[in-house]
């Protein structure tokens, strides 16, 4: 049996943290979050590979027409939104066209030969909007801008793990599948949950890591903690699955007035 759906959808933090800048910034970054939700959600909506494909291609076309004379703007309101942060100059169409590229290659298995290749595919995907978040936000803290989108992608992963494996995406890099002897067929059952927790301990060590990575980083500042403090969520997260014994039935979901409750306690510090 497969498990893809059986957890609740967790709430967005990046949204949330988003309430704590300026009503100006407030707006374009939900622009963004509008638009990479269209874009991370096709894996979610889309079961079948070639409309998956179609579906990365139309995002493509739709960013591309943007910075074409005449411009075509969709009608969509994720990209009415994103052609204002684009005429704003905070955007460049390439950012956006690599974080599309970076998504669709995290729904191949066979891009993540081991923990190097998933650490840059999430710095291609939410480190790339970690650091859009932090431009809108007029950060100049490239370190722990990178690092915050690590941590972020982290959480995203980790707590993806069940519609990940039923999916057959990528999620547990195949070194570390080999060393217990293991492989994606077997991961998307859902009937091994000990192995697979086993073979999926590697990426949570690397998270445990870059989470007390950025706790000795220090304070964000106060400007950029609405593009970071969703790295805050995370340890939520690490501590859930740390104490799991069935990844592919843990409901990694939060409320959103507890997610409200940490960000505004973690933005008095402005530690993450």
């Amino acid at each position: 049996m497969k498990n893809s759906d059986t957890t609740g959808r967790k709430t967005d933090g990046r949204e949330i943290a988003a309430a704590f800048a300026p009503r100006a910034q407030r707006l374009q970054l939900m622009a963004l979050y509008r638009w990479i939700a269209e874009i991370e959600q096709i894996g979610d909506k889309a079961k079948e590979p070639a409309i998956r494909a179609m579906r990365f291609a139309w995002h493509r076309d739709a960013v591309g027409d943007l910075c074409q004379r005449p411009r075509k703007i969709r009608r969509h309101v994720a990209y009415e939104g994103l052609a204002r942060l684009i005429d704003d100059d905070i955007l460049d169409v390439r950012d956006l066209l690599s974080i599309i590229d970076a998504v669709e290659t995290g729904q191949d298995p066979e891009a993540v030969a081991d923990q190097a290749a998933l650490l840059a595919m999430l710095d291609g995907h939410f480190g790339g909007v970690t650091r859009l978040s932090a431009r809108i936000c007029g950060g100049e803290e490239p370190a722990l801008v990178a690092l915050a989108g690590r941590v972020i992608g982290l959480d995203h992963w980790v707590s993806g793990f069940a519609m990940r494996a039923g999916r057959q995406f990528a999620l547990v890099p195949a070194s570390d599948l080999r060393s217990v002897d293991f492989n994606i067929h077997r991961l998307a059952t859902g009937r091994e949950p000990e192995i697979a927790k086993q073979a999926f301990t590697p990426t949570l060590e690397c998270f445990a890591l870059h989470l007390s990575k950025i706790r000795e980083a220090g304070a964000s500042p106060t400007a950029l903690f609405p593009a970071l403090g969703a790295a805050r969520l995370a340890h939520a997260t690490l501590r859930k699955a740390k104490g799991a014994s069935d990844l592919y039935r843990t409901n990694f979901a939060r409320s959103q007035i507890g997610c409200q409750f940490d960000l505004t306690r973690a933005s008095l510090s402005g530690r993450l």
